[in-house]
């Protein structure tokens, strides 16, 4: 039975470092122009659509009830959401700048401690197994659009985060009262078992985590541009 911290989790993560170190590699070589980044993170929406819909699929066959299909977490609903907007979207389009931040704290925790990794004898039970990519793929994608610049954190867009949460809470609400669902969005049960990663603690860890981000960001370039106009004004 695969274990949080066996080792069968720790081969799984290492593989994905591993993949996901070389696709970046590749990706900052050859992906010059603005239309191949464009195609590239298009394939990898595709990809992590494809991650989620497999995942509530087989979440619908196990439960035996096709409300499954409907994501009812976090991480749930921000890979659906990424992968549309990276789909459909464009270059820092508004969308990134309240579902990167919560699918990196989620897709972070989740694949530090996977709780559902047991459930089966093999890792590559489907719902188990569609679970690690579409919280891996996540992740990645919000590193690789990181890096690329094809996602710009900024303080000039804060106020996106917290509408963003608000229209979540509100859809689990909605699964609850109207859908009959037991739990969604982490309203009565944490993010992780047993510990204090509820939705109110993850609200409040997200908005100083992304406030650091933006922050930085917003430093960083306004420094690079000074370093590039005193180059200028030298030469």
């Amino acid at each position: 039975m695969p274990k949080v911290y066996g080792w069968e989790h720790f081969t799984y993560l290492a593989v994905c470092i591993v993949v996901a170190a070389a696709a970046i590699f590749f990706v900052r070589k050859y992906a010059k122009t603005e239309k191949t980044l464009s195609i590239v993170m298009r394939a990898v929406g595709g990809a992590l659509f494809a991650c989620i819909l497999w995942n509530r699929i087989s979440l619908c066959i196990k439960n035996s009830n096709a409300l499954t299909l409907i994501p009812d977490t976090f991480c749930g609903i921000s890979s659906l959401i990424l992968s549309l907007a990276m789909l459909i979207g464009k270059r820092n389009n508004i969308v990134f700048h309240f579902i990167c931040y919560l699918g990196f704290v989620g897709g972070t925790l989740t694949l530090a401690y996977p709780d559902f990794i047991g459930q089966a004898a093999s890792v590559f039970y489907p719902p188990t197994i569609s679970g690690l990519l579409h919280h891996t793929v996540m992740v990645f994608a919000i590193i690789l659009m990181l890096l690329t610049k094809y996602f710009v954190p900024t303080l000039k867009r804060w106020y996106v985060l917290p509408l963003g949460l608000c229209c979540v809470m509100t859809f689990g609400i909605f699964e609850i009262t109207a859908l009959g669902f037991n739990d969604a969005m982490q309203i009565f049960t944490p993010l992780l078992p047993d510990t204090v990663f509820t939705w109110w603690f993850c609200g409040a860890l997200l908005l100083p985590f992304s406030y650091i981000v933006m922050l930085l960001f917003d430093y960083f370039l306004v420094w690079r541009k000074k370093k590039i106009r005193n180059e200028a004004a030298e030469q």
